[in-house]
């Protein structure tokens, strides 16, 4: 993954020096990749440690791996702007699974008095597939598709685990839902394509997948397999500590 897509996946667990120190890199990646680490502490009035410290939480082995990538993000980027091909959805999905963020989910799973689910939409499809699996174990978890359904619930239920699904992340119905979830101060887990977006803002814990909107002729291409990925692995960790 290239350093503005770790940024995404991991900026929730950010602390504000790292999150500052993060979008100077953004702003100045070239800048950057020229840098020692000293100076780049410098100038952002901080500490080598603290450096290192976000290029390990971004998932690289040190400082000098990410001053690489950085040096060759444009050529890569503009070689692979455009190609969409399966196999390449899957592996940067892989990439974005986070087993200590899944950890975090299944326990919640497990608190949680009950779990409930909204998507609308093909993005549907996948999320009522892993809720009635989840269900079949935990007999708590529920995939709603009326919207007056959800929002009772979400009123007068504690300790509800939410999970909406939306891949752009912008879609109306569910940034509804995470209002109303939001202001009843219900634990929110989001899952959308990886992307600065209104849904993964409102989340608890925001959880990615990689499949950029593709559309033909006016019809919705869109890979859901990226969706599945994710949804399985999640359901596999709360396997592992289901109680």
């Amino acid at each position: 993954m290239f350093f503005q897509e770790r940024l995404i996946n991991v900026q929730y667990k950010l602390s504000d020096t790292e999150d500052s120190l993060a979008d100077y890199i953004r702003r100045h990646p070239d800048t950057v990749a020229q840098l020692s680490v000293t100076k780049l502490a410098q100038l952002c009035y901080t500490v080598p440690n603290t450096i290192t410290r976000l290029c390990k939480k971004l998932g690289y082995s040190g400082y000098a791996e990410l001053k690489v990538e950085l040096q060759h993000a444009s050529q890569v980027e503009a070689k692979n702007e455009n190609e969409i091909d399966e196999k390449r959805l899957i592996s940067k999905t892989f990439q974005l699974i986070n087993p200590e963020r899944e950890a975090q989910v299944a326990a919640q799973l497990n608190k949680a008095s009950k779990v409930v689910l909204f998507a609308v939409g093909e993005t549907a499809y996948p999320v009522e597939d892993f809720t009635s699996t989840m269900n079949a174990f935990n007999h708590k978890t529920i995939f709603f598709t009326y919207e007056n359904q959800m929002i009772y619930e979400l009123a007068h239920t504690k300790n509800l685990l939410v999970i909406l699904v939306s891949l752009s992340g912008e879609n109306g119905q569910v940034l509804k839902m995470a209002k109303i979830a939001q202001d009843n101060q219900q634990f929110v887990v989001s899952l959308t394509h990886l992307s600065t977006n209104s849904l993964a803002a409102f989340a608890t814990i925001p959880l990615y997948c990689y499949t950029p909107k593709r559309l033909q002729a006016g019809v919705n291409l869109t890979d859901k397999v990226p969706l599945y990925i994710v949804l399985n692995s999640l359901q596999n960790r709360y396997l592992e500590t289901f109680v």
